[in-house]
């Protein structure tokens, strides 16, 4: 396995995912939606939450009144608008939505250390909802970052706030504009680098896993593509029982970040070994 020394080179361009408005006459900010994703954000970053929309008649929903007077408590601004007013933005709101001036942030010199590290890139991947999936597992098995390319690729959204339920506090959403030298400079810094497909011969389940684990995941249709495919160090299976199919590109990393994170477990403390 390679050294783990860094040459110093400096990172290819990225910019934290910023989820776009549609409309200038909207506050500054990514919007967050759903109950547990602006929860999420009312208990880690409080001071960057403003302002809060509710709907006209929150009164009627237990959750809906917990997070207006959390919101309240934190003198976070309160606007109230009819549902439809939200329905315009975005559906799935469930009735709340907040605008947030700030993001997790990448910490490469944390990257560099001598310790157990787990990111993840995605290659493509264009649906919101696999996207949020993804940042989800991400954040509950510990993975310090999420990669996406700048071109033909999803971003932050609203949607996706909602299926990450709050893990967008938490997990940096770097935008790369090139995948391969992101994979370089993760390699350069101790990362072995693994790809899912399943057309792969190595299995998943036979692996022993490094301490620093980069997963490279393709996207919804046509996988990996070649060049980064060509980049990782391995590529890897999944078992499954047709050979013709292929797991949900957010079930695949979650398969694949559950291994890791036992494995790692492990690594940290031997005597969880064969539990």
């Amino acid at each position: 396995m390679r050294s783990k020394t860094s040459s110093g080179r400096k990172p290819p361009h990225h910019s934290r995912g910023k989820s776009v408005a549609p409309r200038s006459s909207l506050p500054a900010g990514r919007a967050v939606i759903g109950i547990h994703a602006v929860t999420e954000a009312l208990r880690v970053r409080p001071r960057s939450v403003s302002p809060l929309w509710l709907r006209t008649g929150w009164q009627d929903s237990q959750e809906l009144q917990k997070i207006e007077m959390e919101a309240r408590s934190r003198q976070i601004r309160i606007e109230e608008y009819p549902a439809g007013h939200l329905d315009r933005l975005c559906s799935g709101h469930q009735g709340v939505l907040a605008f947030v001036n700030q993001d997790p942030e990448l910490d490469w010199e944390r990257l560099k250390g001598e310790s157990i590290r787990r990111v993840v890139l995605l290659d493509g991947v264009e649906d919101p909802h696999n996207l949020g999936a993804i940042l989800r597992t991400s954040w509950l098995l510990g993975v310090e970052a999420v990669f996406v390319p700048e071109m033909r690729a999803v971003h932050l959204s609203p949607a996706v706030s909602k299926v990450a339920q709050g893990a967008l506090e938490h997990v940096p959403l770097e935008i790369s504009s090139s995948m391969t030298q992101a994979i370089g400079l993760l390699k350069e810094n101790g990362f072995w680098v693994f790809g899912l497909s399943h057309e792969a011969r190595s299995n998943l389940y036979d692996l022993k896993l490094p301490e620093k684990v980069a997963w490279v995941l393709g996207s919804e249709g046509a996988g990996l593509r070649k060049p980064v495919e060509r980049q990782c160090d391995e590529l890897i299976s999944i078992p499954q029982m047709d050979p013709q199919a292929s797991f949900n590109v957010s079930v695949a990393a979650a398969l694949a970040l559950g291994e890791t994170f036992r494995q790692h477990q492990i690594l940290e403390n031997p005597r969880n070994q064969g539990k």
